[in-house]
């Protein structure tokens, strides 16, 4: 190792401690406590030296992702760094909830410890001591909501949130449900309009955005809370921005009942930033298809659109539509083949078979029950509609992406 290393990992360390008192661990190659860091507690009380197996496995994990944090035993997390010469911070154990005596006892069980002494840390906090060395030894930057964010919303997680769609859609896509209106965080609502995904994270990464006020006494009720509200102000700001009603509240809905399934502040946080930074790729989408048609949708042809998604789940007849509409069917026709370069026929039939992918790869709703949720007269109906648009039978697409 160089002097060059070790004279500031060992300032930045000394800091740190003043700082953020918490347990830093720092080994070598070989997986060894570097010795000048060696804190020389007994191994029994040590669970970094009681396990060394454990310990092997948190070091390989730093030294393949070079920053990372541990969630996977919850509550109980840890952070590592990879510095130079092949040696490796670890940050930890500490608990992400208030710990009792029981649990540590447990903890300390599990890995051959007679205890371990378990310190409160919410997860931001590890996250930007372990930044903070991060950027001192490698000069790069990153946000602690974008390292918890890679770790806490893990595939799991995502997965979890589309089949939520799925089953919201299927479930409650057919009431109607009072939506009221929210006042929006204005640089939330200007960044989703834009469709800016860049433009979300900075605001989500601003400094007050963990000045947030308390919704209830009890922390996770208060951050699930927090929320909600967020969700339900990202979700508006894209209905506003042109998207389809009826699919921004199955996403809202979907989200919400993921977040009321939490069991962490953190991971209520890290759903409220993948729902804002969605919004604004679908409204990105969006932006891009009305630059390729020459933005030539007129109001009538944005209402006609918002008519089919909201009648989506019926067969769409073109007569009721023009005089809800208030327009001749000749003329409307016209105008929505003129804005979208599909007839209305066509863009109905896409938005259903758009829906009915989501149902094919995220709940277990039979082919017949999907072609009678959106409106297909028949289940021979919906597969030759699903094969014109898709190439493939909705059978082989159910098969090639269910989870």
């Amino acid at each position: 190792m160089s002097a060059y290393l070790s004279t500031p990992l060992s300032f930045g360390l000394t800091l740190l401690a003043y700082l953020c008192p918490l347990p830093y661990h720092v080994f070598k190659a070989d997986n060894h406590y570097l010795e000048k860091f060696d804190s020389n507690d007994p191994d029994s009380w040590n669970v970094l030296k009681t396990d060394y197996a454990f310990r092997k496995e948190l070091l390989g994990e730093v030294r393949r992702r070079k920053l990372a944090l541990f969630c996977n035993e919850s509550p109980v997390i840890y952070a590592g760094v990879l510095c130079l010469d092949d040696i490796c911070l670890i940050i930890g154990p500490v608990c992400m909830t208030k710990p009792d005596q029981n649990f540590a006892k447990l903890y300390a069980l599990k890995h051959n410890a007679a205890a371990c002494p378990l310190i409160y840390c919410e997860p931001a906090r590890l996250a930007a001591a372990a930044l903070l060395i991060y950027y001192g030894v490698t000069g790069r930057t990153q946000t602690v909501n974008e390292l918890l964010d890679e770790h806490f919303l893990s595939e799991e997680v995502v997965q979890e949130t589309q089949k939520r769609i799925a089953s919201v859609f299927s479930s409650q896509f057919l009431a109607s449900r009072p939506h009221n209106p929210v006042s929006f965080e204005l640089n939330i609502r200007r960044a989703i309009r834009a469709g800016s995904v860049q433009a979300i994270k900075e605001a989500l990464n601003s400094p007050y955005a963990a000045m947030r006020g308390t919704l209830a006494k009890h922390p996770l009720r208060s951050a699930q809370n927090l929320a909600i509200v967020d969700i339900t102000i990202a979700t508006r700001e894209a209905i506003d921005s042109g998207l389809s009603v009826e699919e921004l509240y199955v996403l809202s809905d979907a989200y919400i009942l993921q977040v009321e399934d939490c069991r962490y502040p953190a991971d209520c946080a890290a759903l409220t930033r993948s729902c804002a930074i969605k919004c604004a790729q679908l409204v990105a989408a969006q932006n891009s298809l009305k630059a390729q048609n020459g933005n030539n949708s007129s109001l009538i042809v944005n209402r006609a659109c918002a008519y089919i998604d909201r009648h989506v789940y019926e067969r769409i007849n073109v007569l009721s539509m023009a005089a809800e509409l208030n327009i001749s069917a000749g003329y409307l026709s016209r105008l929505f083949k003129e804005g979208t370069g599909q007839t209305i026929v066509e863009y109905a039939r896409r938005r259903k078979i758009e829906l009915a992918t989501a149902l094919l790869k995220d709940s277990d709703k039979s082919l017949a029950d999907i072609a009678q949720i959106l409106g297909f007269s028949s289940q021979s109906h919906f597969g030759a509609a699903f094969v014109r648009e898709m190439k493939i039978s909705p059978h082989q697409y159910r098969i090639q992406h269910q989870h």
